[in-house]
């Protein structure tokens, strides 16, 4: 067996311990990941097979790819957080919005969008309102990709589980998912993406009752949890309710959502995919957030410590309850949660490096092979910056937020009114609505960085209105950025229809 000494204060804590019959199974998983990238790396035909799988995805390997992509450790650890922290608004406040934001993509986004024939989020705006409008979204595309959550928490379960230091834990697990990723492309992320989801969505199902059983079942539970976590609303404030679901709006202009749509077999093939993955995903929500308020329960019957981090809620509650061989296989689903994330994300990167940036601007006649070897590049580079930035942050929920925020503040305007609004696809409108978006955001949360205060995990900025005090959150950004991007975007019409310049 592998000890683990528990330690405290700062820095990742550290659990119990790990048979050697789990530490086999986690290895063969991490094997069996990389021996498919290997197996696929020589199988793809050209460029639109290694980036879009030949746009031949059928709705059971859409559903297994969208289910497991989408959900990575900011809804493992991240909702887990908010159940152990505040109950049930974890799945109401933060969960339930992303479903409305789902049904709008299945019956209203997909169609447009596979009608049109782009092969990445950038296409659209190039499309709408011309090459600079491109290289912006790109950039902001780029940046959402990065897989910072997923390397952050490789780090920190690997230090939790194993006792590596975070970024050897990063190094070693994240590196198989890059060099599948590397290989195979979306082929290869699909097939272990199908291997992945039912690791995941199993195993957290198997959770849920080994540990309600650990702490005496429901009604034990229910006694020992504050009465405000079986409310809709916990005892959050209602503006970080908003916020956390606001970050639903990323559904929209999601860069792998968007991927998955280009590479379908056909519209209804990922219409029906993206219902499908709503109950899954919606029951996944359901046990996570209730393993987050299990492990508060355990912490106030003494089954686990009172004074545990949050973020540490899911992985202490599964050791203490789960047996051995089951706990290998929980651990596994975990690392699977993560790796579905990685691959995706850094061969979108790839995407936007190779087809985005260096194709209209380095080489307007790059060939298939070409295209393929600086994705490939550009894989390596996203995961090179998303390591280096994964350790800045302190809690995933913030992580979260801000990839969001960059994203969303950046494209969500011009790509939804240039989807329904036809006459507001001007040059200038696309221009500075992206701009605006990403460089509001970048400068805000540097504003916070230099100005806030810490504060819970959080920074804080406390401005004077009207002779009281207000205090404004960094996780807040998108109440300021998107208006600021709507605000200019319109402003672009505008100037466009003033010089009759519309594109």
């Amino acid at each position: 067996m592998i000890g683990i000494r528990n330690t405290r204060g700062g820095g990742p804590e550290r659990l119990g311990i790990l048979h050697w019959l789990d530490v086999v199974v986690v290895g063969l998983y991490l094997a069996g990941m990389l021996g498919i990238g290997l197996w696929l790396s020589k199988r793809h035909k050209g460029f639109d097979d290694f980036f879009l799988a030949g746009r031949a995805m059928t709705t059971p390997l859409l559903v297994t790819t969208l289910v497991s992509t989408y959900y990575g450790l900011d809804v493992l650890f991240g909702t887990s957080e908010i159940g152990f922290n505040s109950g049930l608004v974890g799945w109401f406040g933060y969960s339930r919005p992303y479903y409305i934001f789902y049904i709008i993509a299945a019956f209203l986004l997909a169609r447009r969008l596979r009608e049109e024939g782009f092969k990445s989020l950038p296409d659209i705006l190039e499309r709408y309102y011309g090459r600079p409008s491109r290289y912006v979204s790109a950039v902001a595309s780029f940046c959402y990709s990065l897989p910072v959550i997923s390397l952050f928490g490789f780090g920190w379960m690997s230090n939790v589980l194993f006792g590596w230091d975070p970024q050897v834990g990063a190094f070693i697990v994240g590196g198989v998912a890059l060099v599948y990723t590397w290989g195979g492309g979306l082929w290869a992320v699909a097939l272990t993406d199908s291997v992945q989801f039912v690791l995941m969505c199993v195993m957290v199902a198997i959770a849920v009752p080994f540990s309600l059983n650990a702490i005496g079942g429901f009604d034990r539970m229910y006694d020992l949890l504050p009465a405000a976590h079986f409310t809709q609303m916990g005892d959050m404030t209602p503006w970080l309710v908003v916020i956390y679901g606001m970050t639903g709006l990323t559904v929209l202009v999601e860069p792998t959502f968007y991927q998955r749509i280009f590479a379908a077999r056909d519209y209804k093939a990922v219409r029906n995919a993206l219902l499908i993955g709503l109950f899954l995903w919606g029951a996944y929500d359901w046990c996570v957030t209730l393993l987050g308020m299990i492990a508060r329960a355990g912490a106030a019957e003494g089954l686990l410590p009172a004074d545990m981090h949050p973020n540490t809620a899911l992985l202490r509650i599964a050791v203490a309850s789960l047996p051995v061989g089951v706990l290998g296989l929980f651990v596994a689903g975990i690392m699977s949660t993560a790796m579905s994330t990685i691959d995706s994300y850094c061969l979108i990167g790839g995407g936007n490096v190779a087809y985005d940036l260096y194709r209209p601007i380095a080489n307007p006649k790059a060939t298939d092979d070409q295209l393929i070897k600086v994705t490939r590049f550009g894989v390596v580079l996203s995961w090179v910056l998303g390591f280096v930035i994964a350790f800045y942050f302190d809690r995933i929920m913030s992580i979260w937020v801000f990839l969001a925020t960059i994203l969303t503040s950046t494209v969500f305007v011009p790509i939804i009114l240039g989807l329904f609004c036809k006459g507001f696809r001007t040059r200038s409108a696309g221009l500075w609505g992206t701009t605006a978006g990403l460089v509001g955001a970048i400068a805000f949360y540097v504003t916070f960085g230099l100005f806030g205060e810490e504060a819970g995990g959080t920074r804080i900025i406390t401005l004077t209105w009207f002779g009281g005090p207000i205090e404004v959150w960094e996780e807040f950004a998108m109440f300021f950025t998107l208006p600021f991007s709507l605000v200019a975007y319109l402003a672009g019409v505008a100037v466009d229809r003033l010089k009759g310049g519309r594109s």
